[in-house]
């Protein structure tokens, strides 16, 4: 068993302070025999030893309630089937919510896929409950907190975003909201449709966060809602590396992109990828053949000598 205050736990010797001031008690009160009144100890021995032993249980239970309220304070957690059996509801719900282009293609149902996450997410967390919900979204990647399951829902992170979202990060979110507010048994939902730029499978942080999960104290049970299905023609692009770079013929960007589709096709594909670097835009075909290509420091004069600035691609 393991404390999310572990350090209340230096306070059980004052379990043995009824004790003490028992033992106070008896020695102030020390017994002096008087022969006028050895009669009345005699007729009271027979009940000597029940009023003894109610003693002895009413110090016992002084104890106990001593012990139970430091353990208490020190919010003890069990793991294994005594935590699932006596946990109750989570105390903290956690929705990591994939808000990126692809979840609003609409899936088998007609509905988009953050639509019909969002509608079976608040199905789930009403059935199972929760005293505490957080959202961290992939725009934001900072945890908001909510009182109920409808503001939740119904919140501006629960809508469609146009950037890439960021799994890894949004699970480093959840590791320091846990460390920072130290709340009970806690339960993750993710709710994504497993695009690999989204999880970034490749990255080192995944041992990092997965040590960090790990160490913390309390039970952390994750839960996956996935809408893999994934449409034939739909292509995505990815930003991999951006260089600025000073040459003979001014400063220039050196930029790295990466297309792939989830499909494996014959048929080459030419897409016009466009270039936004502050405000001004220039458009580049790329032709796709197979799966994935990737297009490797491709140049693109900046004007000006300005040391920082914003830029966009799309297809």
């Amino acid at each position: 068993m393991s404390f999310l205050q572990p350090w209340m736990l230096l306070a059980l010797p004052l379990v043995a302070l009824p004790i003490i001031i028992h033992l106070i008690n008896q020695w102030r009160y020390q017994t002096k025999q008087w022969g006028a009144m050895m009669f009345l100890l005699q007729a009271n021995r027979m009940a000597r030893g029940y009023a003894r032993l109610r003693q002895w249980l009413i110090l016992a239970m002084r104890c106990v309630a001593i012990a139970g309220l430091l353990f208490a304070v020190a919010r003890p957690l069990a793991s294994g089937l005594l935590g699932w059996t006596a946990g109750g509801r989570a105390d903290t719900t956690i929705v990591l919510l994939d808000r990126s282009p692809s979840m609003q293609q609409a899936g088998l149902g007609g509905q988009s896929k953050l639509d019909t996450g969002k509608r079976q997410l608040a199905g789930a967390l009403q059935t199972l409950g929760s005293s505490r919900w957080v959202l961290i979204d992939s725009n934001e990647m900072k945890p908001q907190t909510f009182d109920s399951i409808d503001a939740l829902v119904d919140s501006p992170g629960m809508t469609g975003a146009g950037a890439t979202a960021d799994i890894p990060g949004m699970l480093q979110s959840t590791v320091d909201y846990l460390k920072n507010n130290q709340p009970g048994a806690t339960e993750v939902w993710i709710c994504s449709d497993l695009r690999s730029p989204d999880w970034n499978a490749d990255s080192g942080n995944w041992t990092a966060i997965r040590e960090a999960f790990s160490q913390l104290p309390q039970s952390v049970r994750f839960h996956l809602l996935a809408y893999p299905e994934q449409s034939p023609a739909n292509v995505a692009i990815r930003v991999t590396g951006v260089r600025r770079v000073s040459g003979p013929k001014g400063n220039e960007l050196l930029l790295s992109l990466q297309l792939s589709r989830d499909s494996e096709q014959e048929l080459d594909l030419t897409l016009p990828v466009q270039i936004e670097i502050e405000g001004a835009r220039t458009e580049l075909e790329v032709t796709l053949s197979g799966g994935q290509v990737e297009l490797k420091d491709h140049r693109i004069t900046l004007s000006g000598n300005r040391q920082r600035g914003w830029g966009k691609v799309s297809i």
